[in-house]
């Protein structure tokens, strides 16, 4: 574990882990990944399938909120999945009626619902607990929906943003697309999203990433790039 990792966000983070390799037991797990060359935003966990990507963010019991509806906008911007990990902590405490209470306390009945401005992702409380009174009662919170895998859906433009020079350059000459050691990498991307159809793109960008030497990831797989 990396000296500037919590124990607290550790944890999360293996159970988030965990998760994604028994329900995509193919993806490449990639750790602490830019969602841009030129952003400051960063992906906690990024799960790098054959053709769909999924994005976590994990907030800790040590971390704040403030910045998490923005790192949601940006990682929607480039994965087909958006997951916010967020420990239990962050969950707001409300008086609801006696049919949706979790919990009671001096003599009152009380919920609690996940923060505001998170809607666009879909949230995972730590720990997969169930919080309602009885087993009877609902409690949305309780597991942790898994996405349904996408199938034949493209990946957002700026998906083309996470790669590097080198890499948009190989993709070029994986996709016939005309580019040569002095392009830009403005021009690259304009290229590609000219020439390649949705799918060319998804399974390019994807197989870019499966194959990058990272610092914190699994082991590398080198794929050839298939329409």
């Amino acid at each position: 574990m990396p000296a500037y990792r919590s124990p607290a966000e550790a944890e999360i983070r293996d159970a988030v882990v965990a998760r994604i390799r028994e329900r995509r037991p193919n993806a490449r797990i990639i750790h602490e990944i830019n969602v841009s060359t030129y952003g400051p935003n960063r992906i906690d966990v990024l799960a790098v399938d054959r053709a769909e990507i999924i994005a976590v963010e994990i907030k800790s019991a040590k971390d704040k909120l403030d910045r998490l509806p923005a790192q949601v906008e940006a990682m929607r911007g480039v994965a087909h999945h958006t997951v916010a990990a967020l420990h239990e902590k962050f969950l707001i405490e409300q008086e609801p009626n006696q049919w949706a209470a979790h919990y009671e306390r001096d003599g009152k009945l009380y919920l609690r619902r996940v923060p505001d401005g998170i809607n666009d992702a879909e949230v995972w409380v730590y720990p997969e607990v169930r919080r309602a009174m009885s087993s009877a009662d609902h409690d949305g919170m309780a597991r942790w929906r898994f996405p349904d895998q996408r199938v034949e859906t493209s990946l957002p433009s700026a998906a083309l943003d996470m790669l590097w020079r080198d890499e948009l350059f190989g993709l070029c000459g994986a996709l016939r697309v005309s580019a040569t050691r002095r392009s830009d990498m403005g021009s690259m991307k304009a290229a590609l999203r000219w020439h390649c159809n949705g799918k060319e793109l998804t399974r390019g960008v994807c197989a870019m990433l499966r194959a990058r030497q990272c610092v914190e990831a699994d082991p590398e797989i080198v794929e050839r790039i298939a329409a």
